[in-house]
Protein backbone atom coordinates (compact mmCIF):
# COMPACT_ATOMS: atom_id res chain seq x y z
CA UNK A 1 0.00 0.00 0.00
CA UNK A 2 2.85 2.36 0.86
CA UNK A 3 4.55 1.71 -2.48
CA UNK A 4 1.26 2.53 -4.30
CA UNK A 5 1.08 5.80 -2.34
CA UNK A 6 4.65 6.67 -3.35
CA UNK A 7 3.87 5.89 -6.99
CA UNK A 8 0.71 8.02 -6.93
CA UNK A 9 2.53 10.87 -5.14
CA UNK A 10 5.33 10.73 -7.70
CA UNK A 11 2.81 10.77 -10.56
CA UNK A 12 1.02 13.78 -9.07
CA UNK A 13 4.32 15.63 -8.58
CA UNK A 14 5.36 14.83 -12.15
CA UNK A 15 1.99 16.00 -13.50
CA UNK A 16 2.20 19.23 -11.51
CA UNK A 17 5.62 20.20 -12.95
CA UNK A 18 4.17 22.08 -15.96
CA UNK A 19 2.19 24.27 -13.57
CA UNK A 20 5.42 25.45 -11.94
CA UNK A 21 6.92 26.13 -15.37
CA UNK A 22 3.88 28.15 -16.52
CA UNK A 23 5.67 31.53 -16.36
CA UNK A 24 8.02 30.27 -19.07
CA UNK A 25 5.02 30.02 -21.40
CA UNK A 26 4.56 33.79 -21.19
CA UNK A 27 7.84 34.41 -23.03
CA UNK A 28 5.98 34.99 -26.30
CA UNK A 29 4.26 38.03 -24.79
CA UNK A 30 5.99 41.38 -25.27
CA UNK A 31 8.02 42.38 -22.23
CA UNK A 32 7.08 45.57 -20.43
CA UNK A 33 9.64 48.35 -20.52
CA UNK A 34 12.13 48.55 -17.69
CA UNK A 35 13.66 51.68 -16.24
CA UNK A 36 17.44 51.58 -15.95
CA UNK A 37 19.24 53.67 -13.34
CA UNK A 38 22.76 54.74 -12.56
CA UNK A 39 23.25 54.65 -8.80
CA UNK A 40 26.20 56.69 -7.57
CA UNK A 41 27.37 56.68 -3.95
CA UNK A 42 29.55 59.60 -2.85
CA UNK A 43 31.74 60.53 0.10
CA UNK A 44 32.34 64.24 0.41
CA UNK A 45 35.33 66.07 1.82
CA UNK A 46 34.74 67.54 5.30
CA UNK A 47 32.40 70.56 5.13
CA UNK A 48 31.92 70.15 1.36
CA UNK A 49 28.16 69.47 1.45
CA UNK A 50 26.98 73.05 1.03
CA UNK A 51 29.26 73.81 -1.91
CA UNK A 52 28.46 70.46 -3.54
CA UNK A 53 24.74 71.26 -3.24
CA UNK A 54 25.28 74.76 -4.65
CA UNK A 55 27.08 73.42 -7.73
CA UNK A 56 24.35 70.82 -8.28
CA UNK A 57 21.47 73.29 -7.86
CA UNK A 58 23.00 76.24 -9.73
CA UNK A 59 24.79 74.46 -12.58
CA UNK A 60 24.40 70.70 -13.00
CA UNK A 61 20.64 70.25 -12.43
CA UNK A 62 19.70 73.19 -14.71
CA UNK A 63 22.12 71.93 -17.39
CA UNK A 64 20.58 68.45 -17.22
CA UNK A 65 17.05 69.88 -17.42
CA UNK A 66 17.97 72.12 -20.38
CA UNK A 67 19.51 69.07 -22.10
CA UNK A 68 16.21 67.21 -21.70
CA UNK A 69 17.59 64.67 -19.24
CA UNK A 70 15.50 63.23 -16.40
CA UNK A 71 16.09 64.74 -12.98
CA UNK A 72 18.58 63.06 -10.66
CA UNK A 73 17.26 62.13 -7.23
CA UNK A 74 19.66 63.11 -4.46
CA UNK A 75 19.46 61.09 -1.25
CA UNK A 76 21.44 62.25 1.79
CA UNK A 77 22.34 59.05 3.60
CA UNK A 78 21.48 58.76 7.28
CA UNK A 79 23.80 55.87 8.12
CA UNK A 80 26.58 53.85 6.60
CA UNK A 81 29.81 55.07 5.08
CA UNK A 82 28.41 57.14 2.17
CA UNK A 83 27.20 60.73 2.35
CA UNK A 84 25.02 60.74 -0.76
CA UNK A 85 23.23 58.43 -3.16
CA UNK A 86 22.32 59.75 -6.60
CA UNK A 87 19.70 57.96 -8.70
CA UNK A 88 19.82 58.87 -12.38
CA UNK A 89 17.34 57.38 -14.83
CA UNK A 90 18.94 56.22 -18.07
CA UNK A 91 16.29 56.72 -20.79
CA UNK A 92 18.19 54.59 -23.35
CA UNK A 93 19.22 52.02 -20.76
CA UNK A 94 22.67 50.48 -20.95
CA UNK A 95 23.02 51.51 -24.61
CA UNK A 96 23.90 54.98 -23.28
CA UNK A 97 27.27 53.45 -22.33
CA UNK A 98 28.08 52.30 -25.86
CA UNK A 99 30.20 55.42 -26.46
CA UNK A 100 32.03 58.08 -24.46
CA UNK A 101 30.38 60.71 -26.66
CA UNK A 102 26.74 59.83 -25.99
CA UNK A 103 24.05 62.29 -27.10
CA UNK A 104 23.12 62.76 -23.43
CA UNK A 105 26.67 63.66 -22.43
CA UNK A 106 27.10 66.04 -25.39
CA UNK A 107 23.80 67.80 -24.64
CA UNK A 108 24.61 68.14 -20.93
CA UNK A 109 28.08 69.53 -21.63
CA UNK A 110 26.74 72.08 -24.15
CA UNK A 111 24.16 73.30 -21.62
CA UNK A 112 26.68 73.39 -18.77
CA UNK A 113 28.97 75.61 -20.88
CA UNK A 114 26.06 78.00 -21.51
CA UNK A 115 25.14 78.17 -17.82
CA UNK A 116 28.74 78.45 -16.58
CA UNK A 117 29.55 81.13 -19.17
CA UNK A 118 32.40 79.37 -20.97
CA UNK A 119 34.00 75.99 -21.53
CA UNK A 120 36.86 77.01 -19.23
CA UNK A 121 34.44 77.83 -16.39
CA UNK A 122 32.56 74.55 -16.92
CA UNK A 123 35.87 72.66 -16.69
CA UNK A 124 36.71 74.60 -13.49
CA UNK A 125 33.35 73.52 -11.99
CA UNK A 126 34.09 69.89 -12.80
CA UNK A 127 37.57 70.19 -11.26
CA UNK A 128 36.13 71.77 -8.13
CA UNK A 129 33.46 69.09 -7.89
CA UNK A 130 36.17 66.42 -8.18
CA UNK A 131 37.91 67.94 -5.13
CA UNK A 132 34.65 67.97 -3.12
CA UNK A 133 34.13 64.23 -3.70
CA UNK A 134 36.71 62.07 -1.95
CA UNK A 135 35.34 58.67 -2.96
CA UNK A 136 32.61 57.29 -5.21
CA UNK A 137 31.23 54.06 -6.58
CA UNK A 138 28.72 53.49 -9.39
CA UNK A 139 26.19 50.72 -9.90
CA UNK A 140 23.50 50.05 -12.47
CA UNK A 141 20.02 48.70 -11.78
CA UNK A 142 16.69 48.28 -13.52
CA UNK A 143 13.11 47.83 -12.49
CA UNK A 144 11.16 44.65 -13.11
CA UNK A 145 7.77 45.24 -14.70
Amino acid sequence: MLSNFKTIAAAIAFAAMPVFAAPALAQDEPEEARTTYTIILLKLAPDAGNRWSEIMEKYYAPAAAAAGLPATQVHWMMDGTWDLMLLRPMPRGMSALDTHASPERKAFWAELIKIAGSEEKAEELNAENDKLVTESVRYFSHTHP
